[in-house]
Formats: structure tokens, C-alpha cells, sequence
């Protein structure tokens, strides 16, 4: 254990040191906050941004999320003007086929987003054969093509967000574990943690995974289910290599992404919707793949793409999503205690909303209100309202 000397007081102490986490910091020293604390019990991009596998995907059931999306779209291509740092970001498309069933779903969608200003459009299996011609298009429906997805490095993105936040006078304290959070007459008055004890009015949750448990020290019930998600590495024949499209199969709810340009012979193979959803508890789940799973993705992989029955596997690894009840994020003030905000339950978007969110919060803390969208929708009480949100995750064709 490293033992810190912790500061005495802090204008706003975030809990996690994810990548919403480090954003927000980022963006509370932007808004000149002179005093503005990160704890995180372990290391940074420790839990759900580590294994983040960096999509940045434009689709989305909700208006507020694709002005998010397209916002944090033209900052990771511009992450070193914008932010500083490289994201490592990469513009490969993205590729949603459906069957025949779905197909006036995608055409709805599509259009859509194009009236979001996202550059969606329909395309043809002629088209899905011109840029990837690995695809084998029979059953398909319909598609849609998304120029402007990609992904880039959640690790290189945190610490990028750290290191700016740093230059800024944030100050970071790792290995530093917060063990209750004080309340008095309804208000945050400090954070207790392994390393002493810091005072402070203002508290962001950003703890991912961990966030109901934060919720829990100051009274509130956060419904976050931890959901274990697999995928698996397979090595590329010699004549499928180079950086393509990623590409949605929604008719078996599969998906598959390229290597980065390093990694170029891989390519990673991974479920989109996993019914039921495994329930795990975050300090203690299986991480390597079950073996019903790989043989899965595989017979689907060898259908999908015929060309990977000559690839080699490279095996798995799992991490896990923090999930709501409705699959939107958890954001805003809570009136219950004053000075404490959330910042979780991304389920499964966090990252790739990462840069404009952490503003977005950086701005509520500030001023009392968010200028690019209204963040009430996102509100914690919801729930118990009975006002969830549209899920971002289609169903299954399979269901």
C-alpha cells in the first residue's frame, strides 16, 4: 500500500478513476475549480475502462445520447486540440445488418439519426461486400453503414484526461480507497478514506461499478447490476489482414472489430446482447471465457465470416458492464444529499461519451445546468418515478 498525505480539505472530491472520472476533473479545473481531488482505490482505468474495448458507436435510441455521441465523435477526431494526448483514435465505420424481419426497424433508425445530423445511411449486400468482402451476406435484410464510428484507447484516453487534469492542479491520489462518506443536516461534509479523512461539500460518484456501494454510504439505492461480458481474439488468415469496418450482426447479435493498426492480424469477436445477462459481483468473477461461449461465438464467426475458419484462436478475457434498469446512464445532483452527484451506470457507453459528459457535469457542478443538453432526463429518481428510458439495446431477432 502507498501511503499519501492527504489533503485537509477539496472544493470537489470525484470517487473513480475511470475515464468519467478523470474527465470530469479535467473539466472542473477547465471551469477554473482551484481545488478538485480524484481518489481510486487502485490505479487508474482500473474496472470498466481497462477492459473497455473502445467502440465509438454513433447509433442510439435517445436524441440527448446522439448529440452526446456526435459531440464526442469530433473530439476524438480531433483529440489532441481538443483535449491533449492521443486517444489512439481510429475512423473505420461501422456496419449494422439485420434480417429481413428488422428491416423497416433499421430504415426507421437510420433515418432517424440522419435527422440528428449523424452520417447514417442504408446500404446494399453489394456494398457490404465492397468494403468488407469477407462478409457473407445471405439472410441479410437490410444494413446500415456509419462512417463515423471507430473506436480509440480508453487506458491512453484516461491517462491523456489525467495528465491534462494534472497540468491543471488536480490532484490524483491512487491506491486510495474511500471507506464512508460523512452527512450532516442533509449535506456532504467529508470523504473518509484508507489514508485519512478529506473535507469537502461536493462528491461525484464516478466509481462505475462500484457506484451503488458509493451510493450506499450516503444513504441511496443506486440500482446498478454488474453484468459479465465475454468476447474472444482470434489470429487472421494471411489474406484477411488490414483495418476494416466494424461490423454489427444483428441477426445474431455478434459483433467483430479489427485489431489496432500494432495488432493488425487480430480481430476481436464479442456478443452485443447476452440473454440472460450474467450477474457477477465485480471484485470476484470468472475473467477467462467459458468454453460454451467460445464454441458459440466461433460456429457464429465461421457463418458470418468464412474466411475465419481458417484463423486461429487467441483466446478470451471478459469485463463487465454497470447496467440499470433501463440501460441509460445515471447523472445529476441527487436532492436527497445535497452535494452529491452521480456520474454511472453507463451501461456499456461511458467511454465513448467520456469527453463531452465530464464537461457536462464539470458545467452542472458549476453553474446548476447544462447548456448542450438537459441532463434531467438522466436523473436518479426515475426509477422509483417509473420513468425509464428507451433502452439503447435492440432485441434479439432470437427472442
Amino acid at each position: 500500500m502507498v501511503t499519501t498525505q492527504l489533503k485537509k480539505t477539496a472544493d470537489v472530491v470525484i470517487i473513480g478513476g475511470g475515464c468519467n472520472g478523470t474527465s470530469t476533473a479535467l473539466h472542473l479545473a477547465q471551469r477554473r475549480v482551484k481545488n478538485v481531488v480524484l481518489m481510486e482505490k487502485k490505479y487508474l482505468t482500473v474496472g470498466a475502462t481497462q477492459d473497455s474495448i473502445g467502440n465509438l458507436r454513433p447509433y442510439t435510441s435517445s436524441e440527448t445520447i446522439a448529440k452526446i455521441l456526435q459531440r464526442s465523435i469530433e473530439i476524438f477526431q480531433n483529440f489532441n486540440q481538443v483535449m491533449g494526448g492521443d486517444a489512439k483514435h481510429i475512423q473505420n465505420g461501422r456496419i449494422w445488418v439485420v434480417s429481413e424481419k428488422r428491416k423497416e426497424m433499421l430504415e426507421a433508425t437510420v433515418a432517424k439519426h440522419k435527422q440528428w445530423g449523424i452520417k447514417a445511411k442504408l446500404i446494399s449486400p453489394s456494398d457490404i461486400k465492397e468494403l468488407l468482402p469477407q462478409a457473407n451476406v445471405e439472410g441479410i435484410g437490410a444494413a446500415a453503414y456509419f462512417e463515423e464510428a471507430g473506436n480509440a484507447d480508453p487506458v491512453a484516453t484516461t491517462y491523456a484526461y489525467a495528465a491534462r487534469a494534472r497540468d491543471l492542479g488536480v490532484t490524483i491520489y491512487e491506491e486510495t480507497e474511500v471507506t464512508e462518506i460523512k452527512v450532516s443536516a442533509g449535506k456532504i461534509q467529508s470523504v473518509v478514506t484508507n489514508q485519512g479523512e478529506i473535507s469537502t461539500p461536493v462528491v461525484v460518484n464516478a466509481a462505475g461499478y462500484w457506484s451503488d456501494r458509493i451510493g450506499h454510504m450516503v444513504g441511496l439505492e443506486i440500482p446498478i447490476s454488474v453484468q459479465r461480458q465475454q468476447n474472444i481474439m482470434l489470429k487472421r488468415p494471411y489474406d484477411f489482414i488490414g483495418t476494416f469496418p466494424q461490423y454489427h450482426n444483428g441477426v445474431t447479435e455478434t459483433a467483430y472489430r479489427p485489431g489496432r493498426p500494432e495488432l493488425e492480424r487480430l480481430i476481436q469477436v464479442y456478443k452485443t446482447i447476452m440473454k440472460p445477462p450474467e450477474v457477477v459481483d465485480p471484485d470476484n468473477y470468472k475473467d477467462d471465457v467459458d468454453d460454451e461461449f467460445r464454441d458459440m461465438v466461433l460456429a457464429e464467426a465461421y457463418q458470418c465470416m468464412p474466411v475465419l475458419k481458417r484463423a486461429s484462436y487467441r483466446g478470451g478475457a471478459t469485463g463487465c458492464y454497470d447496467e440499470t434498469p433501463d440501460d441509460g446512464p445515471i447523472l445529476g445532483a441527487v436532492p436527497e444529499v445535497e452535494g452529491f452527484y452521480c456520474h454511472c451506470g453507463w451501461s456499456g457507453l461511458g467511454f465513448q461519451t467520456s469527453p463531452v459528459v465530464g464537461d457536462l457535469m464539470a458545467e452542472l457542478i458549476t453553474t446548476g445546468k447544462t447548456t448542450l443538453v438537459d441532463l434531467s432526463m438522466f436523473r436518479l429518481s426515475r426509477f422509483k418515478e417509473g420513468k425509464l428510458l428507451e433502452s439503447d439495446w435492440y432485441v434479439s431477432e432470437e427472442e
